[in-house]
Order: C-alpha cells, then structure tokens, then sequence
C-alpha cells in the first residue's frame, strides 16, 4: 500500500498552500512540486531496474482496484511531465507576482493547489492502468485544468472558453469510458489489459477508432481540436505553456497505450491515424500562419505538432503491419522523440511569448514592434524555440524529424508502387508542414522583436529574470537533445523494443548517419561563436559608427510602413482561401456611401468551430429550453413531479423492464 499512500501525499499536503502568505504561496508550492519530482524519480528507479521489462502490481481497496504500472514508456513520460513542470512552477512564481495585488489570498492559493493536482492527476494516468482509477485521474486533470483556466474568471469571455473545455473533455471522458466499458464487457476494473484481450478476439478499427476519438479531443487531432485555440489563448501564461507542453501529451500517451494493444486490422487503422494526422498537420500550421494573436498561433501550431507525432505513430502501425522493422522504428522513435521535443520547445515558446505579451499589455501582434531592444533574453529564448519547432538543425526538432523521413526514404527504392505512394503522402504532408512553420515563425519572431514599436501603450516595459531563469531549463533539454541525441534516443530504443516489440539492431541501422550530423552540428556551433568571438576582439579596438539602414531615400519612415501579422501572411491567405474556414465581418459599404464612416472588420472566427460546435450546441440548448415549462415555481408541482418519477420506478420494476 505504500506506493498509493505516496501518491495520496502531495495532494493533500497542497491544502497548506491556503496558510502560507501571498508572497510565499509560489514558492511553498515549488518547494511542494520539487518534492514531488524526486520522490517521483525515485520510485522509477527503485521499481524499474535496468533489466526489469516493466513494474506491476495490484492493490485492492473496496471500491478501487487500482493497477500500479512502469514500463520504459511510462518512464518517458514521467520525464517529461516532471521537466515541464518544474519549468512551470518556477515560472510561475515570477509570473504571478503582479497578480498578488489583483487577486486575493484564496484565488491564488486554489490556482497554485489546482497546479499541484494538476501535477498529481497526470502522473497517475501515467502510472495507472486500470479503467476506473486511470479514468478518475483523467477527470481529476480536467477539473483541476478547468481552475487553472478560469483564473481570470472575472472576464467574461474567459469564462465562456472555459466552460466549454469543460464540456468538451467531458465528451471525452464519456467517450472513453464507452471504449473502456466495451472492451471490458461491462466491468469498470479491466483497464488496458482488458483492450488487449478484447482487440484479440474482435475487429481491431472500430474500438480504436471509439479511443481515437476520446484521446484525439485531448491531444488536438483534427477536427476534435476546437477547444485547443480558444482554451490557450486565454489562460495566463503560466498556463498555457504547461497545457501545450504537458496536457495535450497525455491524449498522446493514451493513443500509444491503445496502439500497443492492438492485434489486427493494423493496415486500416494505420491509413485512418495517417489520414487524420496529415490533415491535421497542414490545417493546424496554414491556421497558425494567418493569426494576429501570438498566443493563437501557437495554440495552432501545438495542433500542427500534434499532426506530425500522429505520422510517426501512423508509420510506425504501418511499419508493423509491412513488416518493416526499420519503418516501424522510424514512426515511434520519431514520433517519441518528436512528442518529448515539443514539450520543451513549446512550453518555452508559451512562456517567452507570455512575458511578452505581460510587458507590452496586448497578445495581438499587430500592436507590437521592437520589443527585442527591451527585451533581448526573451527574444532569444523564444527565436531559439522558434528555429527548434521548425525543425531547422542544428536543434532538436530537426532530430526528430530526421529520424522520421531517414525511415521513410530508407523504403521508397526498395517496395512496390502503392505503398512508395502511401509513403510519399506522408512526406508531402511532413514537407508541407515544415514549410509553413519556417514562414508562420519567421511572423512571429519578427513582427514583435524585429522593426519599430507601433503603439506607445505596447511599448515593451522590460523583463523581469526570475521568469527568464526558468526557460533555462527546457533550452538545457533542446541543446542535449540537438548534439546529444543518443541520451534520449537510448531510451526510446528501449521503448519501440519492449512496449512494440521492434528489434534493437534495427535502432543501429536508423540513427548511424545521426553522429556524423551530430559532429557537424557541434563543428558548426563551435566555429559560429569561435568567429563572433574573434569578430568582437577585433572590433574592440576600434570606433563602431551606427547609422539608419538606407531606405531607398525615404528618411522619414513611420511604423505604420513595416508590415503587420496580417499582411505578412496575405499572400499566403489567397492561396488557401478554399481551406482558411473563416468569415469575414464587416458591414457593406453601400453604392451611395460617399463618404463611408469608420467600420471594424474581422476574420478570425473558424467555420468549422461555428458549423461543429456552436449550432450543435445552439440546437441542443433550444431543445433543453422548452424544458423550462416544468419551472413553474410552485412546491406543489415538484412534489409531483417527484410522486410520478418513483411510481413510473415502481411499475418498471414490477414488470421486470429495470
């Protein structure tokens, strides 16, 4: 019982956080989080050994039957979780301390409780398998989210993003909790082995496609990603970052849990995950590319990364069913890899963008300009984060990505025309996406660190190093994993071998050419700052004049002539106009409107969002409306609405029908 009393420990102990003074809620709460970790860390190592495959075991108490479970996947993604985590609390810490004056004692104790239970609840669906307790773990997360979310609860529209998450994950838990019930028979207890035994005896797709659906809604596939871009933008920063790089990973890892299950149908399912993940891949990034909003585009472009680790899952299904081991582990390695990658990257990315978007008071880029002057270490970090998501080398997203094309075009001489086909789409959405990433970047590293401030009131006001420290850690783990890669690598070679049962030889023939570009990198890196250095000695000695760049002779330029977010993707926009899924809104300007007074105009409302949601909803919440003619008011009414509740109960039961 030991281990579930550990568990038990942190949550309960996170209720002291409401005693603990403003000022030091943050850091009680760290102190609280660290522990956690290590105690976390330990219990991996004490019940995994080197040469154990994995660490069971059953308790039994009454209502539970809880099913403690470590394997090497596990392992991964405790590692991660506990990464972006403590890069999470220690952020926040510096984050949160201009809330101190605007929030009471309460509010902030329950966000920094909630963070804690957040923590708590995504170790355990890591940790458990059993259908009930991982489920219970699944709702705790969302609660504790949906707190985190609503912290700036007083606005309105804040609010209402929230709500709807809440609903949403909901949806998913209902739908999860009919994938586990069919596959159980019933029983609530099963778990994933239960998926297991079931996928053994029936069709494999149509349950997997039931489990795709609930852990797709979490992850952000496509079109089950409507709450992704609303719920992102509008938490604080603190949030956001921890939500993109550890939230949305958890409908990854139980995506890979049901993959590891599966028994037949591979070649069906694996042309489903790939359809889904390409479209998924190009929407998200063509999305990202067209916002204004700086948290939005990387809210979308989170969807984008998700599409690409749903091509390495896909592969690796393909691989499999191909027989193909060195395909096999190019899609999980890759999509592994690529799934620990964007947690750090993203989670900086989030959190630089949230000390931006805190000094200059706006998140639309539009409004901003010049803010690396003010800035230069955010800038920095975030330009960092932005060359690594667009899988440039020498950082790590181009190691993941490697991996994943060297296995595709490892096959394309070597089969037959239809599956060189099959891989091919792959690599034009895996190429598509990469493109569109190096431009929506490009937007949004330039528009707000790059040119002129535009607006006096968004004019950076500085930043603060107790929010930049804690990036250091997550920009540690893209440098070791860009000219290291074989620390991470060994460990997902383990992986693919005992949880999808890949043969390591194959890891050797896959990651050979990975030290060559490995040495290079380190040659280039080394030989840049070799010259910055030699360049600065040089110069030191001698006057360095600063003079405007010439501007074609125009000397008075204002910052109304750089471009905007909007007009650097409008070329973009007319080309994908049959996929954008937006409305404009503005009001005509009629034929005999000589002189047209000032009109707003809009185009970030999704289509999609309004044609899949909001009239689903709107529908549902007409017919619950007539409903209201039962409120009448009166006692005496509900009284009776009670009697003839227990008597249709009462004649149920005498006819057997219950």
């Amino acid at each position: 019982m030991e281990l579930v009393y550990l568990f038990c420990v942190l949550p309960l102990l996170s209720a002291i956080v409401f005693f603990i003074p403003k000022r030091h809620k943050g850091l009680f709460s760290l102190i609280l989080l660290a522990s956690g970790v290590v105690c976390s860390f330990g219990l991996l190592y004490v019940n995994l050994s080197v040469d154990n495959v994995y660490y069971k075991v059953q308790y039994s108490t009454g209502f539970l039957n809880p099913v403690f479970y470590i394997d090497k996947l596990s392992v991964m993604f405790v590692i991660l979780l506990n990464i972006v985590s403590l890069t999470a609390f220690w952020y926040s810490t510096g984050y949160l301390k201009s809330y101190e004056e605007k929030k009471t004692a309460t509010e902030l104790s329950l966000h920094y409780t909630a963070y804690l239970w957040l923590y708590c609840s995504m170790l355990g669906v890591i940790l458990f398998r059993d259908t009930m307790t991982f489920l219970l773990f699944w709702e705790m997360m969302t609660g504790a989210t949906f707190i985190l979310v609503i912290f700036e609860g007083e606005k309105k529209e804040k609010l209402k993003v929230a709500i709807s998450y809440l609903v949403q994950m909901h949806i998913c838990l209902f739908v999860l909790l009919a994938a586990f019930s069919i596959a159980g028979k019933g029983s609530y207890f099963s778990g994933f082995d239960a998926v297991t035994d079931y996928f053994s005896h029936n069709k494999n797709y149509p349950l997997f496609i039931l489990f795709f659906i609930g852990f797709g809604i979490k992850a952000g596939f496509f079109p089950l990603h409507t709450w992704l871009p609303e719920v992102h933008p509008s938490a604080t920063g603190n949030v956001s970052g921890f939500m993109s790089g550890a939230v949305i990973k958890m409908g990854i890892y139980g995506l890979l849990r049901i993959v590891n299950c599966l028994q037949s149908d591979l070649f069906i399912i694996a042309l489903i995950v790939l359809s889904v993940s390409g479209i998924t891949g190009v929407y998200g990034i063509f999305r990202a590319s067209r916002q204004t909003d700086i948290k939005k585009l990387l809210a979308y472009s989170s969807i984008e990364n998700t599409g690409i680790i749903g091509l390495g899952i896909g592969v690796g299904i393909t691989g499999a069913c191909w027989n193909e081991p060195m395909l096999c582990f190019s899609g999980y390695a890759g999509a592994l890899l690529h799934a620990f990658n964007h947690s750090m990257f993203k989670s900086m990315l989030f959190f630089s963008a949230g000390t931006l978007c805190k000094s200059t008071h706006t998140q639309i880029m539009d409004k901003m300009g010049g803010a690396m002057r003010s800035m230069p270490y955010t800038a920095m970090l975030f330009l960092i984060g932005a060359i690594a998501i667009c899988a440039l080398p020498p950082l790590n997203g181009f190691i993941s990505e490697f991996i994943l094309y060297n296995g595709l075009f490892s096959l394309l001489s070597d089969i037959e025309p239809a599956k060189a086909f099959l891989l091919l789409f792959v690599v034009l959405f895996l190429v598509l996406t990469g493109g569109m990433s190096i431009f929506a970047f490009s937007k949004a590293f330039g528009i707000p660190f790059l040119g002129n401030s535009r607006r006096p009131e968004h004019v950076s006001t500085g930043e603060d190093k107790s929010v930049i420290l804690p990036l250091l850690l997550p920009f540690t783990m893209i440098l070791l994993v860009a000219f290291f890669p074989f620390v991470v690598l060994d460990l997902i070679s383990d992986i693919t071998n005992e949880v999808f049962h890949v043969n390591n030889v194959v890891y050797y023939l896959v990651t050979s050419s990975l030290r060559n570009i490995c040495i290079v990198s380190s040659s280039f890196v080394v030989l840049t700052v070799a010259v910055w250095f030699l360049r600065r000695r040089i110069l030191s000695n001698r006057i360095v004049a600063k003079a405007p760049t010439w501007g074609c002779g125009y000397t008075a330029p204002t910052p109304k002539l750089q471009y905007t977010a909007s007009s650097f993707s409008n070329n973009l926009e007319k080309l994908i106009i049959p996929s954008k899924n937006t409305e404009n809104r503005m009001e005509a300007i009629g034929e005999n409107d000589l002189f047209p007074a000032k009109r707003k105009y809009g185009n970030e409302q999704s289509v999609l969002k309004k044609r899949l949601i909001d009239n689903f909803l709107k529908e549902i919440n007409d017919k619950l409306s007539k409903l209201a003619v039962f409120q009448t008011g009166k006692i005496q009414h509900y009284v009776l609405f009670a009697l003839l509740f227990m008597a249709i109960i009462l004649v149920l039961s005498y006819l057997d029908l219950l």
